[in-house]
């Protein structure tokens, strides 16, 4: 029986400027691998991922997720597929706003977009033992402004909002790189429950090959704006 993969890129070309970032990349990711991307500063690995997440249109090649061509759909379209972690713990979350309030708008990611919203019966309490599994003393702190937690804090209930809904592809753009070693261990061993439990397929990069073949089932290898290597550890 064929699968159908979660993604396949095929041919990917993008340049800013006269620097090439992308050229011709060809990937094909299928249901349930943990893929840890690495190489150098500049070698491709983080235009890959907005290349999928939609914030970068290629300037040639096509993006299929679950057979379905995405090349040129808005980001804010594709956010339906694809869940995404960043470097920076200030992105992914809306510092003004409420723990719950971060939530429920993950909740709702993908979905139409609506001038009214608002909490249905039980969300406090779904959303507390949500938190409570981080292990990190935030379910009572739910009224708290995301902008006032710390950095391993933010990105933790990033991840946390990254799969509420189970997307079809979790991006993980070295979501540990700002964190002090103590925490970003804490925050790697929450995504391997949370991935593992989930099933989600997964794309990481990484710079740290321990990380790499600890989680990773597959591990490539770019250079240069190409893929040099694939590995199955």
């Amino acid at each position: 029986m064929s699968r159908t993969p979660v993604l396949e890129m095929r041919n990917i070309a993008k340049a800013f400027g006269k620097f090439y970032a992308l050229k011709g990349v060809d990937l094909t990711v299928w249901p349930g691998e943990i893929h840890a991307l690495m190489g150098e500063n500049g070698a491709g690995k983080s235009t890959v991922l907005n290349a999928i997440a939609g914030a970068y249109i290629p300037d040639a090649g096509t993006i299929e997720i679950n057979g379905t061509d995405v090349t040129r759909v808005s980001e804010y379209k594709r956010a339906k597929y694809i869940g995404r972690v960043f470097q920076d713990p200030l992105k992914g979350t809306a510092a003004g706003m409420q723990v719950e309030e971060n939530l429920l708008l993950a909740s709702r990611r993908g979905e139409s977009r609506r001038l009214k919203w608002a909490f249905s019966a039980g969300d406090h309490e779904k959303y507390r033992d949500m938190v409570a599994r981080l292990d990190l003393g935030l379910e009572d702190r739910l009224g708290t402004r995301i902008g006032l937690l710390s950095g391993g804090q933010r990105q933790a209930l990033t991840l946390l909002m990254a799969t509420m809904k189970k997307p079809d592809i979790l991006l993980l753009d070295e979501p540990t790189a700002a964190l002090d070693p103590k925490t970003a261990s804490k925050v790697l061993k929450i995504t391997d429950e949370i991935v593992t439990e989930q099933h989600l397929t997964t794309l990481m990069i990484t710079h740290n090959m321990r990380d790499a073949l600890k989680y990773g089932n597959r591990l490539i290898m770019m250079n240069s704006g190409r893929i040099i290597a694939d590995y199955t550890p």
